[in-house]
């Protein structure tokens, strides 16, 4: 019987409040209890201490510099030594050039010698929340640095497109280049009793409006349209307000929830909320509410705005379907794979911006306007494809498959 080998994880820690952090916890779980026969695995995680609810060993890193990580090749030497083992990355491919092509890319020495001799296979996870800025394919830059993976795993069909009319003919193999969705736990997020979760809503959320008071209860018969996204420039939060502006307008009596993790960043959310006359119609609750809060957070809303302007994958989206409640998102990117029709918004037209010339929809607020009113007080049934109990399988074959090699 071989010996288990060695798998690193690597990505946001698994107690980090973040999508990636998730997706790190949620995959180390599953493979440490179903693969203990091929594997054993640890995580190296930014931006949290980690968490003693989960069995597998936990590393930890904070200081970074160009995303790299000095302390990989000590990390590596205390769980491997000198195994052949593997190194999964579960991070954007844009941060990770110093990994994968180490000889030209990695300035720093010792961890250029450490990358160019160690017996590790490069796996990536690789989030692609847009296409490149000519015939779909990757900016020239990310696809060199896809190039030095051994294997890559996209979240789902789009990611793959992406990738595959960006690689072409570079893949070893046609295997080496796959699609996986995560999954949602539908134990956790299923849907809840909206009139109850409407009356709890407060004290489920704790959220506040900017003046500092909280709603002691929302009407059955009001709105309540939520959105779930950080403040980040890829979330489009103008879009959001002109939106809303336009549904308060037809529905006085609406309400909107926003939770996210900085009020301030690279939108001013307050600023928002003046300028659009939301201030008094707008709660917002930051940081961390727990799974079964937002499961109840979602169930009271009657829609959720996905307002990404293109998403890898999008908890939020399907955490929202799971629990019933209808999302509006744009016809566009990782999203588009599990969501319908009734539910996107055709761009307007698209630009390519940031410093990877991706490809971004630029949409109509009209057009979301008239999709929320065609989906308000509907319910939906959840995408069951993305339950962990159907996904996790495909994710067992797939490392199965490249441990054997």
């Amino acid at each position: 019987m071989s010996t288990p080998l060695p798998v690193l994880i690597v990505g946001d820690a698994v107690s980090a409040p973040t999508g990636l952090g998730r997706i790190t916890a949620a995959i180390a779980e599953r493979a440490d209890a179903s693969l203990k026969d091929v594997c054993r695995i640890a995580t190296l995680g930014y931006g949290g201490p980690g968490s003693r609810k989960y069995n597998f060993f936990q590393y930890s890193f904070e200081d970074t510099k160009d995303f790299m990580i000095p302390v990989l090749p000590d990390v590596w030497e205390d769980w491997a030594g000198n195994e052949r083992g593997v190194i999964f990355f579960i991070w954007d491919a844009s941060r990770l050039g110093w990994f994968s092509r180490p000889n030209t890319m990695c300035p720093d020495p010792a961890l250029k010698q450490f990358l160019t001799s160690a017996k590790i296979e490069r796996w990536i996870y690789c989030p692609i929340d847009a296409e490149g800025p000519w015939d779909g394919r990757l900016s020239y830059p990310v696809t060199q640095y896809l190039r030095g993976f051994d294997r890559i795993l996209a979240y789902g069909a789009f990611g793959e497109n992406v990738l595959r009319k960006s690689l072409g003919d570079q893949l070893a193999c046609e295997s080496d280049l796959t699609s996986i969705p995560h999954g949602i736990d539908s134990t956790v997020f299923y849907p809840r009793d909206r009139q109850a979760s409407k009356r709890d809503f407060t004290k489920i959320t704790g959220a506040a409006t900017l003046r500092g008071t909280q709603w002691e209860s929302i009407l059955d018969e009001a709105p309540l349209i939520g959105v779930v996204a950080t403040n980040q420039a890829r979330k489009d939060w103008g879009l959001w307000a002109e939106v809303c502006a336009l549904f308060l307008k037809r529905h006085p009596t609406a309400r909107f929830w926003i939770h996210t993790d900085m009020i301030e960043r690279d939108a001013s959310i307050s600023s928002l909320l003046v300028d659009f006359g939301l201030l008094d119609s707008v709660v917002i609750s930051l940081g961390y509410l727990d799974d079964d809060a937002m499961a109840q957070a979602y169930s009271a809303c009657d829609l959720t705005l996905g307002i990404g302007a293109g998403e890898g994958f999008g908890y939020p989206i399907a955490e929202s379907l799971f629990c019933g409640t209808p999302v509006v998102h744009g016809k566009y990117a990782g999203a588009v794979d599990y969501l319908w029709d009734d539910l996107l918004v055709d761009p307007a037209i698209f630009q390519v911006r940031g410093s990877f010339n991706t490809k971004r929809p630029i949409f109509n607020p009209k057009d979301w306007f008239e999709k929320m009113e065609s989906l308000l007080w509907k319910r939906v049934v959840s995408p069951s494809q993305l339950d962990w109990c159907n996904v996790w399988p495909r994710f067992e074959a797939w490392f199965r498959k490249g441990l054997a090699k």
